[in-house]
């Protein structure tokens, strides 16, 4: 008599209890109405590119321009500059940050690509910088996940830049920046902060910086006016 192998049987366990719709964090099935709307994304997307491989046009040439900027989807940077497909060589995080991995990307468009200039583009309204204040008034104890303590941290040194610098103000004036002044003041420090780690992190933009082949710059876009101002370091 030949016998089953256990890992089968044990593959067929897996196979016959294992519910077939997602559960939440709570242990529960998503509701049906989640799945219809992921089925409604997916189509939006798949007639989307049929509607973009019919019409494109192919751009010669590379881009010069890098930029970093913020994950938010109401900022493209494309949008923004009203730049073509190809014109820019964009990263994207949220919160306009850095790590190894965008750092190795922005190296490779300077040295492959010999991209000229890199901006680095903070928004009006930054979501991202909003609870990074919130969460430096009222730290967390503890974090479901550590990706999103990291990243809060990394945004932490603008936001304590500019309440320190609050702090004088108040004592100075008796006046204090609020609500959107305070928000429009981190997000302004926290380009300068994100230009500064591209500096001190990478030696090779650095480098490309001082010998003036490649141009280091800030701003912020502005979401009301639609206006992009330039920060003079």
């Amino acid at each position: 008599m030949r016998l089953v192998n256990p890992r089968w049987i044990l593959l067929a366990v897996f196979i016959f209890t294992t519910p077939l719709a997602a559960k939440n964090r709570n242990g529960e099935l998503a509701p049906p109405e989640v799945k219809k709307q992921q089925d409604a994304l997916m189509k939006a997307m798949i007639e989307g590119n049929k509607r973009h491989a019919s019409h494109r046009t192919l751009k010669s040439g590379l881009s010069k321009i890098m930029v970093v900027s913020c994950a938010d989807s109401r900022v493209p940077p494309e949008v923004i500059f009203n730049m073509k497909p190809g014109e820019l060589y964009t990263n994207r995080a949220f919160g306009t940050i850095v790590d190894k991995v965008i750092l190795g990307s922005l190296e490779y468009g300077a040295e492959i690509l010999d991209c000229r200039v890199l901006v680095v583009l903070g928004h009006t309204k930054c979501t991202a910088l909003k609870e990074a204040i919130g969460e430096h008034a009222h730290p967390r104890t503890e974090w479901a996940s550590l990706n999103k303590k990291s990243l809060y941290e990394q945004l932490e040194p603008a936001v304590a830049e500019v309440e320190e610098s609050n702090i004088h103000l108040k004592a100075q004036t008796d006046k204090e920046l609020e609500g959107e002044a305070l928000l429009d003041a981190v997000v302004k420090s926290n380009v300068l902060h994100t230009m500064h780690a591209i500096r001190e992190q990478s030696p090779l933009l650095w480098q490309l910086e001082q010998d003036d082949l490649l141009r280091i710059v800030g701003a912020v876009y502005n979401m009301e006016t639609g206006k992009v101002e330039w920060i003079k370091e």
